[in-house]
């Protein structure tokens, strides 16, 4: 019969993968050891060990999980909004608190997703094409006359390249909080330049 797990075992985990992938960033993929994520992650070898049985196992439960929260965020913001633009801002407004505490795993899906076995790394392509769908799926319900089938894609992937790639400059201790960033971007996407804020 299985021990059952403790109370903290699902926020123990948790705390564990979000240490791992800052770790991966600082420490490089390639190099991080077990024992050197155990450190980062500030619990004993044996203890990672008993949550995880490798790093690839670490890199793969992250990355799953937080695309499947973007996948669920943007389901879910889109489906709390009434149809028209207004479903585009409240997925923008939804995902760029988000993004405060992505960046990592966001650069994780850029640099590391490539090291995780085929199968392991098709699962995650799989669901970041799956985001992609849902937010081309908004887009061509808010604006269903303003974007051409053929240009959903390009526009999709341009907009939300301005939103992800955002983590690699915008710092949640800067003078533009990820929310104001968000408004930004909202406004350049309804209205182009002519109708950004000064």
């Amino acid at each position: 019969m299985a021990r059952p797990r403790s109370a903290g075992y699902d926020a123990q985990r948790e705390a564990i993968l979000s240490a791992a992938v800052r770790a991966f960033s600082e420490i490089g993929y390639p190099s991080a050891s077990m024992a050197q994520l155990a450190r980062s992650c500030g619990v004993s070898k044996a203890t990672l060990y008993h949550y995880f049985d490798s790093k690839e196992a670490l890199l793969f439960e992250a990355l799953r999980r937080h695309t499947a929260e973007l996948l669920a965020l943007v389901r879910e913001a889109a489906d709390g909004a009434p149809p028209g633009p207004a479903r585009w801002a409240a997925v923008v407004r939804a995902l760029m608190p988000a993004y405060r505490r992505a960046r990592v795993f966001h650069a994780a899906l850029i640099n590391d997703v490539k090291f995780l076995p085929p199968e392991e790394r098709g699962i995650i392509i799989d669901q970041q094409r799956a985001v992609v769908d849902a937010i081309a799926a908004v887009l061509n319900q808010a604006f269903p006359d303003r974007i051409p089938a053929a240009r959903l894609k390009p526009v999709t992937m341009a907009l939300l390249g301005m939103l992800n790639f955002s983590f690699a400059w915008l710092r949640p201790d800067g003078p533009m909080s990820h929310e104001e960033f968000g408004e930004l971007a909202l406004s350049l996407s309804l209205h182009g330049l002519a109708g950004a804020p000064p």
